[in-house]
């Protein structure tokens, strides 16, 4: 907890003029909607008035900017608010705010890591760092609070993807390698798409791969003609933007393998399996070795499968297949 507790602070009505509500220096909240609070305030006030700070000529808001930026809208001239001694110092004050935030909902991933990323400013150390937000209820382990403590300084259209968990933190944290307009391209495309982590991840490797076989950054892949058209096509939903653009990537950047594919599934319809027959060919075709899976429930259904195999076997088509 902080190092001194709230019990030092008056209660002051200070005039909202003389507040600074651009000093974010201890904003830890990314809430910024107050629907909630000007409904409530004009019948029940404040049940928690916000902390200030006297800086200078003006006040800057430790805790409370939701709360102080209602009255603004409500036309108040001025609240009630716990006015910190001057003193008081930025590290007192930023433990102050965090723990406020935490003590009324916990933390979201982004607000968390404003947190770890301003104590941070104030520590020496890692250790120092992982100590105190551990008495503040935050992530405390090195590896944790070294992932998301810089979350925080992605860009915002990132920061709301994380927020709306259309991106996860791993995903997050391997964006936040690549230059901040490229990484907000592929959250604004991850969010349009609502794609899985997995689908996420292979369509960042085959964009990320194509970029450096074709000596291109990641960004002129993304901003390409063809993909373009696909995710503008207002014909296709998000499945139908999300299949055809992966088969795009996955075709551009391993032309060989697609066409293999292709040939092998024309050549598979020729062989009439059926659905308890199956030839699986091998990995990314890389290889000479075959599989064959057979279903069946009794006996007498594996010998009409044999039977039909021998039939398979002898199809000219299965030929072209092993011989490609």
């Amino acid at each position: 907890m902080p190092e001194k507790d709230l019990s030092f602070a008056r209660m002051e009505l200070v005039p909202l003029e003389r507040i600074n509500s651009d000093d974010d220096t201890f904003q830890i909240t990314t809430r910024t909607n107050v629907a909630d609070l000007l409904a409530s305030i004009p019948h029940d006030g404040l049940l928690n008035p916000p902390v200030v700070i006297k800086r200078r000529s003006a006040f800057t808001i430790v805790s409370g900017f939701r709360r102080i930026e209602a009255y603004l809208t409500l036309g108040r001239a001025q609240v009630v608010a716990r006015v910190l001694s001057p003193d008081t110092s930025n590290l007192e004050c930023l433990r102050f705010a965090i723990a406020d935030n935490a003590f009324q909902r916990p933390l979201n991933l982004i607000e968390s890591s404003r947190a770890l990323h301003k104590l941070a400013a104030h520590s020496r150390s890692g250790s120092a760092v992982s100590e105190s937000a551990s008495s503040l209820g935050l992530p405390s382990n090195p590896v944790i609070i070294k992932k998301i403590r810089d979350l925080c300084l992605l860009p915002t259209r990132i920061q709301r993807a994380i927020l709306d968990e259309t991106i996860s933190l791993s995903m997050a944290v391997d964006l936040k390698s690549l230059e901040p307009h490229c990484a907000a391209a592929f959250a604004q495309l991850f969010d349009d798409l609502k794609l899985s982590l997995n689908k996420q991840r292979e369509i960042l490797t085959l964009v990320s791969e194509i970029a450096r076989r074709e000596s291109l950054t990641a960004a002129m892949v993304l901003d390409g003609r063809r993909l373009q058209t696909i995710l503008s096509d207002p014909d296709l939903d998000r499945r139908q933007k999300a299949r055809q653009l992966r088969a795009y990537l996955r075709q551009r950047r391993f032309p060989q393998i697609v066409q293999a594919e292709a040939k092998f599934r024309d050549r598979l319809r020729l062989l009439n399996l059926g659905n308890d027959i199956q030839l699986i060919p091998p990995q990314n075709f890389e290889g000479t070795t075959y599989t064959v899976k057979m279903s069946f429930d009794s006996i007498t259904r594996l010998k009409a499968l044999y039977t039909r195999l021998d039939r398979i076997i002898q199809n000219p088509a299965l030929k072209k297949i092993l011989s490609r």
